[in-house]
């Protein structure tokens, strides 16, 4: 929603009753902080509203308390740590950052498109690159163990972290470009990383 050329994925979002958002992802707020946002407050407070004796002050009527609005009584000022990362980053920042990690995905994207028998597995809406490497004459068995052992090789590295996952019944690995100092450099060194991950496993099957 930061980014106007992006809100197109949002229509429609407007008949939802609620929408929850993890900013400490994408936005790089440190860990944890979800947003959870409620068309009808109402709707939470009549389901968690909580009013022992103990709990009653003179200003309840003056004051939201959200410990009517879920589970915990109490809870951590995540909505600082947000306010803070806003505050000193500004949404023009924050904006060039989201391009430059969407650029990134594209490149990266790219560069699997034009190397068989790299395939990508699903079209790459935001940061997200799913891809699986199927070199010739294994069967779907064999690849799966092929990915799962090669993306395992990436991640005891320590070049980066890929996670691995289940798509349509096979194993695909997933790469995520969403980290605030990761460049287009990065991106560049962990497509010639994988490459060579892919290839040293196809040579030890």
């Amino acid at each position: 929603m930061l980014l106007p050329e992006c809100r197109h994925h949002w229509h429609g979002i407007e008949a939802a009753d609620s929408i929850v958002v993890n900013p400490h992802k994408w936005l790089t707020v440190a860990f944890d902080c979800s947003l959870y946002l409620v068309r009808d407050a109402q709707h939470l407070v009549r389901v968690m509203s909580t009013n022992p004796s103990y709990l009653q002050t003179p200003v309840d009527a003056e004051v939201r308390n959200y410990r009517d609005w879920g589970i915990p009584l109490g809870r951590r000022f995540r909505a600082l740590k947000l306010w803070l990362t806003l505050r000193e980053q500004g949404a023009e920042t924050i904006r060039a950052r989201l391009r430059r990690d969407l650029a990134n995905a594209q490149w990266l994207a790219a560069a699997v498109d034009a190397a068989p028998p790299w395939r990508r597995i699903a079209p790459v809406v935001l940061q997200t690159v799913c891809v699986r490497h199927e070199p010739p004459g294994l069967d779907p068995a064999a690849i799966d163990a092929h990915t799962r052992r090669w993306t395992q090789a990436i991640n005891d590295s320590g070049v980066a972290y890929l996670t691995p996952a289940v798509v349509d019944g096979r194993w695909i690995t997933r790469v995520s470009i969403g980290m605030e100092l990761t460049e287009a450099r990065h991106v560049a060194e962990l497509w010639q990383a994988m490459q060579r991950a892919a290839e040293a496993s196809a040579a030890a099957r």
